[in-house]
């Protein structure tokens, strides 16, 4: 085991940084932040915090560490959990990127730097990281344009492929996520603007059409201007709960506030704290939102048909081979470990004709924050199912992940 490894003191993250800056290139990370801020600077608020700032997870973090630098100070005496997570990435790429071929190396400096995928890349370097800490020899494949997997698993008593797969869950939804935040940026600030802050909570009886935004935008701010303000109400396509009051200048830390709400969120619901004066992490009389609809998110079909063809055409089946799946904007994965749509639909997937060459599929959440004593941890919940059918028994006592911890 090398834990030691991924240990990170607050002395190195400017180092690390450097190194991340120096590996993708100088030129190509600038264009990229120029162009990222011209994107911020054409958005509304709602879609800057909650859509851009997370479309690419470094490069609000190189932002805030280059002002840092300009204007002279200490990296390590106002690190945010952004510029932690861009240490620890920036470490595991610079420990990773020396067991690989120069075509790989190559793919990285560009794929990591794309908006658009750059989640998917990180995540193939997040299990990487997870199977090398473990003590295992890595080899990736050339990126000769062939399918195959990402890389092998040299363990001392046999080799396994890794496939791993980004699963974005918006697709399926009810309520897609641009369409929540259009939402939230068309209403939340008008509700502000005439003196309000508190908590609203809409309940949709199917899905949420683009084209129904503006309607209830308008049908809620009439109930708002008609003074009802707290208790549950019929709207066209569903049922709202308000509780507003009027503003009290009462600062709240809305980042404290939103990993709360995050935590909470029941399945296929969307949340957001809002406010138009912040100041760092705190806000003045913020205002909170839920939409979720009545009708459950059928995800499991898309992962299913995703997780299938990767096992059929890309894990050569003379060795064993696991899939590992990102569940993109899912933050918690306790309640699907057993008795779960999730399990039964996994198990039936590996009992399914073609799939005895793979060991087992697992599925991580988005990424926590863990404090401890004096340091923090940063990880993915895991879940691992194991297929009882494989046909390479040595795979059948290894532990892909450790279960007590239940993390890549």
């Amino acid at each position: 085991m090398k834990d030691f490894e991924s240990e990170i003191y607050d002395t190195e993250v400017s180092y690390l940084i450097n190194k991340l800056y120096s590996f993708l290139g100088p030129t190509n990370v600038d264009r990229a932040l120029i162009k990222y801020q011209r994107s911020l600077d054409l958005s509304g608020p709602v879609v800057s915090e909650y859509t851009l700032k997370h479309r690419h997870p470094w490069w609000n973090a190189f932002m805030t560490f280059f002002e840092l630098k300009k204007n002279g100070k200490s990296i390590k005496r106002n690190l945010t959990p952004e510029l932690k997570i861009l240490a620890a990435d920036a470490k595991k790429i610079s420990s990773l990127q020396r067991f690989m071929p120069t075509s790989v190396k190559n793919k990285y400096k560009r794929d990591l730097i794309d908006s658009d995928r750059a989640v998917d890349y990180l995540f193939e370097i997040q299990i990487a990281w997870h199977f090398y800490l473990q003590g295992n020899v890595l080899q990736w494949y050339e990126d000769d344009g062939e399918k195959h997997p990402e890389f092998i698993v040299k363990t001392p008593n046999f080799d396994f492929n890794v496939e791993c797969k980004r699963i974005s869950v918006d697709i399926s939804r009810k309520i897609k996520r641009q369409d929540f935040h259009r939402l939230v940026q068309e209403l939340l600030p008008e509700i502000e603007k005439q003196g309000y802050t508190g908590s609203i909570d809409i309940v949709l009886d199917g899905r949420l059409y683009s084209n129904q935004i503006d309607t209830l935008v308008s049908e809620i701010l009439e109930l708002i201007k008609s003074r009802e303000i707290t208790g549950e109400y019929a709207i066209s396509h569903g049922q709202i709960s308000l509780n507003l009051n009027k503003k009290s200048k009462k600062i709240v830390n809305v980042l404290e506030k939103y990993k709360t709400l995050r935590m909470s969120l029941s399945n296929g619901a969307h949340g957001v704290v809002f406010s138009s004066q912040m100041n760092g992490n705190n806000a003045i009389d913020p205002i909170q939102m839920i939409l979720k609809s009545k009708e459950m998110d059928n995800v499991l079909d898309g992962i299913s048909s995703k997780v299938y063809k990767s096992a059929k055409n890309q894990l050569n089946k003379s060795i064993p081979g696991i899939i590992v799946c990102f569940l993109e904007d899912v933050y918690d994965l306790r309640d699907l470990s057993s008795e779960s749509d999730l399990q039964l639909m996994t198990c039936n997937l590996l009992n399914k004709e073609g799939c005895s060459h793979i060991a087992g599929i697992g599925y991580s959440s988005e990424i926590q924050i863990h404090k401890r004593y004096e340091s923090e941890v940063y990880d993915n919940q895991s879940l691992f199912f194991q297929n009882p059918n494989c046909k390479f028994k040595e795979v059948k006592t290894y532990k892909f992940i450790d279960a007590a911890a239940a993390k890549w």
